[in-house]
């Protein structure tokens, strides 16, 4: 299985990027990992802004391998402890899923397009989380999850 982490622009706070280089190091000596950064939109000042999580959610969308496993990081989405995370991401990996994706939206979230087009919807957490944040703590439960689906000392 391939796994993938696309979200629009680039990691930029160095403690994120020192987290996310070092994770993704860890789960590319068993897993394939990948991250794409799409063009973040150009966004108005104040409120939501809907074009611009269009432009994002088009960008993201298009650069999905093809037969991907679209799954949306959304704060609505189904909440599982690290044990459940690991039980998801074994059950997938097992049973031929060969991309999974994990989309993480920008600072207006996903647009409803993207999020039909996911086959799974996952929260980190209820609270809203800076989409950097978000990134790491991904990265480490998926990282917790293949160490412990590899018997790796980590998941403790």
């Amino acid at each position: 299985m391939k796994v993938h982490i696309v979200t629009p622009g680039k990691l930029h706070h160095p403690a994120a990027i020192a987290w996310s280089l070092d994770l993704s190091a860890r789960i590319s000596r068993v897993l394939p990992l990948t991250r794409t950064g799409v063009r973040e939109a150009k966004r108005h000042k104040g409120g939501l802004d809907l074009p611009a999580r269009k432009q994002e959610a088009d960008a993201m969308l298009a650069a999905l391998p093809a037969g991907a496993h679209l799954v949306a990081m959304d704060a609505a989405g189904q909440k599982l402890d690290s044990d459940a995370f690991y039980e998801w991401f074994k059950g997938l990996a097992e049973t031929g899923c060969k991309e999974l994706v994990f989309a993480i939206g920008g600072p207006d979230g996903h647009d409803p397009l993207l999020l039909q087009q996911a086959r799974s919807k996952l929260s980190l957490s209820p609270m809203t989380l800076p989409h950097e944040l978000a990134e790491v703590v991904l990265i480490e439960q998926v990282y917790r999850a293949v160490a412990r689906w590899k018997n790796l000392p980590y998941h403790r």
